[in-house]
């Protein structure tokens, strides 16, 4: 789909193509998101191809070429780093690289951590040594020195022949293996050298092998083992929130999880899980689908499942219960993080006092970063004139523009529980979900948490946590908790809770006195006998206040439009 300048906005596929361009047009009962594509269409191309397999594979090429706006988009679309080994040379070299070629080489990848595939890399040089260095080697042709790679004991030198190219390839084999996660099979083939060795008396030589299968055996020691079958899998863990979402692909290879990789998703909005989920996993196995791993399982299932799965060759699995299950969980928690830190990493680039919010996070115990913060008081003066504030704070700071007042309608005399539970009926009955908070704060201890807390469970909405904070010893209650939480003094994050609950006090008694002052000043004005609503407004208007009002004289009172001298003189007598 194009616009008016002929830029790609969508790209989509069908079997049928008249009834899916039909179906964005004449359609009543569209998406906001649909109905916003449909009004920029200008224009549109296709392309026709011979089976189901290639328009999936084309239509990821395509999203990721153009990246069109009302497409749900993988943003970590760079190039991730490789291992490359080059089998084409007689003695072959092991590195990192970004960039994929059909050389006859071997890669494996790709990897999302850097950092950690390069100590990965450091560590086979010590096990395995093999050479890293750019020099064309071959039999025929030799080097006078070795580098220092091989005075370390990193290398075997073939640039000086110190290795044979038969010897050299079955450690190049080894390294394969490792990278492939068959790391029992490398140890036992070390464990017959090393017997070969011993029994040939060359206790030095079976010393350096068995240490390389120590080393080896502690990788593994370190790794959990989900699978006994040593068979690779994915694990794909989504989580949504607004208008983006974050995937997590654990990778497990030969029964182990070694890696894992994350992912962010933009342009969600109005799409369902199984919608995101299919995006993702079309865009991701895209250039895949040659080295798809034994299984990969998935949290959501995705749209058009039979068709997706058709295309990975009946790989994908949805489990309902078991360690798969439980894999899948993990992989969700994983996502989930990620969408945490993504959020972290803008604030930090924003400039916003986050590190509050992040300690409050932790301390408490709370499910997710509660960035958006709101706090409820009340004020009352002996049972008259109660009304209720709220504040709400977003990313640590004041967000004064979501301030909300509420004039306690249904509660008779002072009752801080009742009135409460008022002002929580009323704000959630009216909330909005993009301002829904994410932590609500009580000002007062249990029994105002309690109440508070089963109105909101009663309205019915999910994602909303509640904490109360004590004044007298600065106490921290949370639902369901007997103990209280008592922050450091020091604490950051008890700083932002007193901010609140100061600020939520501040605008309540503000409201409070402007309350009273204002019953107190219509009160007097009504106490005159035949002065009008309009007259009392001009009278204020004019001299300011009802103070002012009692200082005149007739004379300034009979200037005012429409009060003559009998008027004048009933006004200052009653107000004097």
């Amino acid at each position: 789909m194009k616009n008016s300048t002929g830029n790609v906005i969508y790209v989509g596929k069908s079997k049928l193509l008249k009834n899916r361009v039909r179906s964005y047009f004449t359609s009543h009962q569209q998406d906001p998101k649909t109905t916003e594509l449909v009004s920029k269409i200008k224009d549109f191309d296709y392309i026709i191809t011979t089976t189901e397999s290639e328009a999936l594979i084309l239509e990821s090429n395509l999203i990721k070429k153009y990246k069109p706006k009302y497409n749900i988009l993988l943003m970590d679309d760079k190039q991730y780093p490789f291992i490359k080994i080059t089998l084409k040379e007689e003695f072959p070299r092991v590195f990192v690289t970004r960039d994929l070629k059909k050389d006859q080489s071997e890669y494996f990848g790709p990897y999302t951590d850097s950092k950690a595939i390069r100590k990965t890399l450091r560590l086979l040089e010590w096990i395995f040594p093999h050479r890293t260095c750019s020099r064309e080697i071959t039999e025929d042709k030799q080097y006078k020195r070795a580098c220092m790679n091989y005075q370390m004991g990193k290398c075997p030198a073939p640039c000086i022949g110190k290795v044979s190219e038969k010897e050299y390839n079955k450690t190049i084999s080894n390294i394969k293996k490792f990278l492939k996660g068959r790391n029992q099979d490398v140890v036992d083939e070390l464990k017959t050298e090393m017997i070969e060795f011993s029994e040939k008396l060359l206790f030095e030589k079976a010393a350096v092998v068995r240490d390389k299968i120590m080393n080896i055996q502690k990788l593994n020691h370190s790794r959990n083992m989900f699978f006994t079958d040593e068979k690779s899998r994915d694990v794909i863990g989504l989580y949504t929130e607004d208008k983006k979402a974050a995937v997590s692909v654990l990778k497990i290879l030969s029964g182990k999880l070694l890696n894992k990789e994350m992912y962010s998703l933009n342009n969600v909005e109005g799409n369902t899980d199984a919608q995101i989920a299919e995006a993702f996993i079309k865009q991701y196995y895209a250039d895949k689908t040659e080295i798809l791993p034994y299984r990969i399982i998935a949290q959501v299932v995705p749209d058009n499942y039979d068709e997706i799965n058709k295309w990975l060759n009946n790989k994908l699995i949805i489990p309902q219960r078991g360690e798969t299950k439980a894999l899948v969980t993990i992989a969700k928690d994983n996502a989930f993080n990620f969408a945490e830190e993504q959020k972290l990493k803008y604030l930090r680039k924003s400039n916003r006092t986050i590190f509050p919010v992040k300690e409050l996070k932790d301390k408490l115990g709370l499910s997710k970063l509660p960035r958006k913060i709101v706090c409820f008081d009340i004020s009352t003066i002996q049972g008259t004139d109660t009304v209720s504030s709220l504040v709400f704070f977003e990313n640590g700071k004041p967000k004064k523009k979501n301030y909300r007042r509420f004039i306690i309608k249904t509660v008779v005399g002072q009752d801080d529980f009742a009135s409460l539970a008022e002002t929580l009926n009323r704000y959630l009955g009216k909330i909005e979900e993009y301002e829904k908070p994410d932590l609500m704060i009580i000002d007062g201890g249990k029994g105002q948490l309690s109440s508070s807390y089963a109105a909101l469970i009663k309205s019915g909405i999910d994602g909303i946590e509640m904490i109360s904070l004590a004044k007298r010893l600065e106490e921290v209650f949370l639902p369901g908790r007997k103990d209280s939480i008592i922050l450091p003094r020091s604490s950051s994050a008890l700083r932002l809770l007193v901010n609140l609950r100061d600020e939520a006090h501040r605008f309540a008694i503000t409201f409070h006195r402007k309350r009273r002052s204002s019953r107190t000043l219509i009160s007097e004005l009504n106490s005159i006998e035949g002065i009008g609503e309009n007259t009392k407004f001009i009278l204020l208007n004019h001299f300011g206040s009802v103070e002012n009002i009692r200082k005149s004289n007739i004379d300034e009172i009979k200037k005012v439009k429409g009060i003559g001298q009998k008027t004048a003189v009933k006004i200052l007598s009653t107000l004097r």
